[in-house]
């Protein structure tokens, strides 16, 4: 069971739940745990306590934890967390703007070059995936 199935079986029925499995644009301010799923895609800013990301996400993110799935790709412009875990595959790419990071204690669980959006895709080879454990 991966951190979102257990997340979401505990709490299906949570307060503040939101799910996103079709295309949305524009802004999610409330909510204890939004989730992006693989077939969904989110255009704007988000503040919430838990984000997983297993669509697309464009935008600015305020989160306590944000998790990236393998299939998940997150292009922000800014972007602040206390807590981050990508799986292999997922994508966390830096389009022009700021990251800030809540303090220099944060928890990392990777460590992965954010690069800078240059207008053309990016991909990542089979031979260059990292493989590591995420927990938050």
């Amino acid at each position: 069971m991966t951190f979102d199935d257990g997340l979401l079986a505990e709490n299906p029925q949570a307060p503040g739940l939101i799910v996103i499995s079709g295309t949305f644009n524009g802004n999610i301010y409330n909510g204890s745990i939004v989730y992006v799923t693989s077939n969904g895609s989110f255009k704007g800013n988000i503040i919430t306590k838990n984000l997983i990301i297993a669509g697309k996400v464009t935008g600015s993110v305020q989160v306590e934890n944000l998790k990236i799935c393998d299939s998940g790709k997150l292009f922000f412009d800014k972007i602040r967390y206390d807590n981050l875990c990508i799986e292999e595959g997922g994508l966390l790419i830096e389009a022009p703007g700021n990251v800030e990071v809540k303090s220099p204690s944060a928890r990392f669980n990777v460590s992965i070059p954010i690069s800078k959006e240059t207008g053309k895709k990016e991909t990542i080879g089979s031979d260059e995936l990292l493989h590591f454990d995420c927990s938050y």
